[in-house]
């Protein structure tokens, strides 16, 4: 290791978020400062409670999940579904993302529930929720190079959806505002028919200036980058060069390099560990 190994690694994502990635960093002895750059608001409209509404009466036969923050804004309509002036904020209602004691929740038998990301996963299981299939993220591919899968007329960034059963099979997407409308179409194409809610949209923070101070200063090891709205935002930053850039898909490297950030690693897969993997092997080699 180099002097780089005693600086901390910036994880960017939003809180709730970057969980595996963080706990692997720190398995690999990396100190994390975890500063997110996006708040996750969620919508509160009567279309995502009529769709939970609809869901907890066995009307869906698949949910997919896009993001930690969708399974809040499931556990919140599930409870309030009945209330039609349910407000607040989540996390005063059921505790901090990730916390252990969230209540659980029960959804109607024969239900398939898909995963975006180990982050979902893991907040879904800790609602008593156990999701039948994880899938990586939804812009793990760029958007102007999204080609069908081969052998299939489905878009990668859903091809790992599985198909509906019988055409017609209703299926529940809770998805940022942020979430390309590609991904609804790529499911109708696969036989569903898709009822889609953008339970939450991305909002950019202020970051602390000690964050600015440390990225134009070297102050960290190395930076990050899960998505390509992150890596488009951190784009806009002055990040020094010594600082190790390591996106975690060709989609968030070609959006930092377009805005002209060099990006020293790459992940093997799209999952947070993997993106751990690669920033230490960044710093080390740094």
């Amino acid at each position: 290791m180099n002097d780089a190994a005693d600086k901390p690694v910036l994880v960017p994502s939003p809180a709730g978020e970057g969980r595996e990635l963080i706990a692997r960093l720190r398995e690999l002895g990396h100190e994390v400062d975890h500063a997110p750059f996006l708040d996750l608001r969620m919508n509160r409209d009567s279309d995502t409670k009529h769709a939970v509404a609809a869901l907890m009466e066995g009307r869906f036969t698949q949910l997919v999940l896009d993001c930690p923050r969708a399974v809040d804004v499931l556990l919140s309509y599930a409870d309030n579904h009945d209330d039609e002036n349910a407000e607040g904020d989540l996390t005063a209602e059921h505790g901090s993302p990730g916390h252990t004691g969230r209540p659980r929740l029960a959804l109607p038998h024969g239900m398939e529930v898909t995963a975006v990301g180990a982050d979902t996963a893991a907040a879904l299981q800790e609602v008593g929720i156990e999701p039948a299939l994880t899938i990586p993220p939804f812009d793990t591919a760029p958007a102007a190079h999204r080609a069908p899968a081969p052998g299939t007329d489905t878009p990668r960034a859903a091809a790992g959806v599985p198909a509906a059963q019988e055409t017609g099979a209703g299926l529940l997407l809770i998805a940022s505002a942020a979430t390309p409308v590609s991904i609804t179409r790529a499911l109708q194409e696969s036989g569903y028919a898709v009822t889609r809610v953008n339970g939450y949209r991305p909002v950019p923070v202020s970051l602390d200036s000690q964050v600015v101070r440390d990225l134009r200063l070297a102050g960290y090891a190395a930076v990050a980058l899960p998505s390509t709205l992150l890596a488009d935002l951190a784009g806009h930053l002055g990040i020094h060069r010594d600082i190790q850039v390591v996106a975690m898909h060709d989609a968030a490297t070609a959006a930092a390099e377009a805005r002209s950030l060099v990006v020293h690693g790459q992940a093997t897969e799209p999952t947070g560990a993997a993106l751990a993997e690669a920033i230490h092997r960044a710093v080390a080699g740094s």
